[in-house]
C-alpha cells in the first residue's frame, strides 16, 4: 500500500456544476487552466491522491463520464427528481457524505479530507472528520449561493475560492446586470456558431424577443440590456447580402478583449 497516497477528493458535482453554470463555465473545462479536476490533481499531485469522487445525476448534466473517467475520477451516478437548475433534488450530497465516513473509518491512512461543494448540509461532515483529527480542506464559490451565516471556515482547515482556484476571479462579484450582459453574449455567439444560422444575420428584434424569453426579461429591462451591449461594444454591427438583398444585425465583437474572455471562459476557441 502507497502511503504516499493519503488525501481524499470528494466533489458534490452536481452543486458544482449548477454554480459555475451561472457563468457559463464548464467544471471539466477544455483548458486546463480552468478545469476542475486538473487543478486539484495540480493543487496536491497526483502522487498524493489516493481517490477522487464526484456525484451527481450525470444524465441531468452536460458533462462526459467518460473524460472524467480518463481523468482517474470515479464518477457515482445519483439519480435525482428528474429537473435541473434551481428545481432539482437529489441525494447526491448524501451519498458523498456516507462515503467519507466510510473512508475515515476503513482507510485510516487518509489524512486529508478534501470536500469541493457550497452547501452548508456539509458542515456536520466537515465537523465529524475534524473532530477526528483529519485535515480538512474546503473549495467552494464565493458568491451569493455560499450561505453567510453558514461560517464554513470555521469547520475546516483551509477554504478555497474557486473563482480564484480555476482563474475565474473576474466573475466573481458580477451584478445581475453584468450576468445578463455575459449570458447575452454567450447566446448571440452561439446563434452564430449554429450551422443553421450560416448566411443569415440576427437581427436587433430577433435579439431582444429571444433574450427577453430565454431570460424572463420585461420590455424594459431587455431595451436596457440591448442598449448596453451596444454602447459597450460588446456587440458590432452586421450586414448580409442575400440573393440582391441587404440584411442587417448584430454579431459578438470578437475584438473586445472582454468578450474574447467571455467567450473563452465559455469553453470555446478563440484564435
Amino acid at each position: 500500500m502507497n502511503l504516499e497516497k493519503h488525501i481524499a477528493v470528494f466533489i458534490d458535482l452536481e452543486n458544482v456544476y449548477y454554480g459555475l453554470k451561472k457563468y457559463h463555465m464548464d467544471p471539466d473545462h477544455p483548458d486546463a487552466h480552468h478545469n476542475l479536476f486538473l487543478r486539484l490533481q495540480e493543487h496536491y499531485g497526483k502522487d498524493k491522491i489516493r481517490m477522487m469522487e464526484a456525484y451527481a445525476d450525470f444524465e441531468q448534466l452536460d458533462l462526459s463520464m467518460m473524460s472524467l473517467q480518463r481523468k482517474r475520477v470515479h464518477v457515482h451516478q445519483v439519480y435525482g427528481n428528474g429537473r435541473g437548475g434551481e428545481e432539482r433534488k437529489n441525494a447526491a450530497d448524501i451519498q458523498l457524505c456516507l462515503d467519507a465516513m466510510e473512508v475515515l473509518y476503513e482507510l485510516p491512512e487518509v489524512t486529508t479530507f478534501v470536500i469541493v461543494s457550497a452547501d452548508q448540509d456539509m458542515i456536520p461532515l466537515l465537523d465529524r472528520l475534524w473532530s477526528h483529527g483529519k485535515k480538512v480542506e474546503l473549495f467552494c464559490l464565493f458568491d451569493e449561493s455560499l450561505s453567510k451565516s453558514a461560517q464554513l471556515p470555521e469547520f475546516c482547515d483551509k477554504i478555497y475560492n474557486l473563482f480564484e482556484f480555476l482563474h475565474i476571479p473576474q466573475f466573481q462579484n458580477l451584478s445581475q446586470m453584468d450576468r445578463l450582459v455575459q449570458s447575452a453574449i454567450i447566446h448571440i455567439y452561439e446563434w452564430y456558431e449554429d450551422p443553421n444560422n450560416f448566411d443569415k444575420s440576427y437581427g436587433s428584434s430577433w435579439i431582444k424577443k429571444d433574450l427577453m424569453r430565454k431570460f424572463r426579461l420585461s420590455d424594459g429591462e431587455v431595451n436596457d440590456l440591448f442598449t448596453k451591449l451596444v454602447r459597450g461594444r460588446y456587440l458590432e454591427p452586421y450586414e448580409i447580402g442575400v440573393d440582391g438583398k441587404k440584411f442587417y444585425g448584430y454579431r459578438t465583437n470578437m475584438d473586445h478583449p472582454q468578450v474574447r474572455l467571455i467567450v473563452k471562459i465559455a469553453g470555446y476557441m478563440v484564435g
